[in-house]
């Protein structure tokens, strides 16, 4: 069941305990830290919460948290190229999550929004009251 963490997105269906492992071993989390080829930093700033129903947004730029997003959904929550969908098989992982969710990150008077819909992630402005966004 998803959390009413306002820093999280829910994956669908929740993430198995491998799966679960490795993520927490790509945030430099757990027994052991992972690297995955292609991996967009030293430490992923995604959490799962420990039914894998969800991933908490450590307090991170959003640039991070998109780059990284991204990343684990095509390399190894989604990943749909032969080369990506292979190591995930032969990791013995299953893959086909969908990833939906925004999250709010604020870094002194500024604030981005972190939007993940159907596995698409963007990145944008906080609109908040009183602002307006550019067109």
């Amino acid at each position: 069941m998803p959390h009413d963490d306002p820093r999280s997105v829910t994956v669908a269906p929740p993430l198995n305990k491998d799966e679960i492992v490795l993520l927490r071993g790509l945030a430099g989390v757990g027994d052991v830290r992972r690297i995955w080829p292609g991996q967009p930093g030293p430490r992923s700033p995604w959490l799962p919460c420990g039914g894998g129903c969800c991933l908490v947004a450590q307090h991170r730029p959003a640039s991070d948290l998109t780059a990284w997003m991204r990343f684990l959904l095509r390399e190894l929550l989604a990943p749909r190229s032969a080369s990506a969908t292979r190591r995930v098989t032969e990791s013995g992982l299953p893959g086909g999550h969908t990833v939906d969710g925004q999250v709010e990150v604020r870094l002194g008077v500024v604030s981005r929004v972190v939007d993940v819909r159907a596995n698409r992630v963007s990145e944008r402005a906080a609109v908040g009251r009183g602002q307006r966004t550019e067109r």
